[in-house]
C-alpha cells in the first residue's frame, strides 16, 4: 500500500495495537487474533483501515485546497473584470478629486493662511479648519487609491502580447460594450467572450499573480 511507506509499522503498532482489545498492550503485547507477539506482525487488517481513513482524509484535503484555490482565482479574475470596467469612471473621478483639491487648497489659503492648507496636526485650528482638513486628507487618500489602480491596470494591459486579446482589453478599458467590440473584431459573440474570458485571466495574473503566491 502507497501510504504504508509514509507510517512505520512501529508507528502502526502504537497507533493501532495499542488500543486494540485483541491486545494485552503494557503487559505482554501478544495480539490473540494473530496469535504472536505484535512486534512480528507484518500486516493487519486494522492497520489497513486506518491507512484507507487517513488516504480519504488526504484526498479530501487535497480537495479542499483545490476548491479554495479556484475560488481564490475566481475572486482575482472578478476583481480584475470590476477594475477593467471602472477604468474609465477611476480616470473622471481622479480629474474632479484634483480640481477639488486644488480649489479647496486655494480656498483654505486664502481663508486660513499657507499653513493651515499644508495639513498641520489637529489642535492648532479652530474646528472647522480641523473638519476642512480631514476632508482634504480623505480627498488625498482616495486620490492616490485610485492612481494606483489605474497604474496597476496600465502597467498589465502592457504586458498582454496577443494582438486580439489586447484589442479587446484596450476597447474596454475605453468603455465600449462588448457587442460593439466583437463586431469591430470581426468575431461571434461566443469567440469574443472566450477571447475576453483569457484576456482578463492574464490581467488577473499580471495584476494580482504574485500577491496570490505570496499569500497562498
Amino acid at each position: 500500500m502507497a501510504t504504508r511507506a509514509c507510517m512505520s509499522m512501529d508507528d502502526l503498532r502504537e497507533q493501532v495495537c495499542e488500543g486494540c482489545p485483541a491486545t494485552e498492550w503494557g503487559k505482554r503485547a501478544h495480539c490473540q487474533v494473530h496469535d504472536k507477539h505484535v512486534g512480528k506482525i507484518e500486516s493487519c487488517p486494522e492497520w489497513d483501515k486506518l491507512l484507507e481513513g487517513q488516504k480519504q482524509e488526504q484526498k479530501a484535503q487535497q480537495r479542499s485546497n483545490v476548491h479554495a484555490e479556484l475560488e481564490s482565482a475566481g475572486e482575482l479574475v472578478q476583481r480584475t473584470e470590476e477594475e477593467i470596467r471602472d477604468y474609465s469612471y477611476m480616470q473622471l473621478e481622479v480629474i474632479r478629486i484634483q480640481r477639488f483639491l486644488q480649489e479647496m487648497g486655494e480656498g483654505m489659503v486664502g481663508q486660513y493662511g499657507v499653513e493651515t492648507a499644508q495639513l498641520k496636526p489637529l489642535g492648532r485650528h479652530s474646528d472647522k479648519t480641523h473638519a476642512e482638513a480631514a476632508r482634504r486628507e480623505r480627498k488625498w487618500k482616495r486620490l492616490q487609491n485610485l492612481q494606483d489602480k489605474i497604474l496597476r491596470i496600465d502597467e498589465a494591459v502592457e504586458t498582454i502580447l496577443d494582438e486580439q486579446e489586447r484589442l479587446i482589453l484596450e476597447a474596454l478599458l475605453d468603455g465600449e460594450k462588448n457587442t460593439q467590440i466583437a463586431k469591430e473584431i470581426g468575431v461571434s459573440r461566443q469567440r469574443y467572450y472566450e477571447i475576453k474570458r483569457r484576456a482578463v485571466m492574464k490581467m488577473a495574473w499580471a495584476m494580482y499573480g504574485k500577491r496570490a503566491q505570496s499569500t497562498g
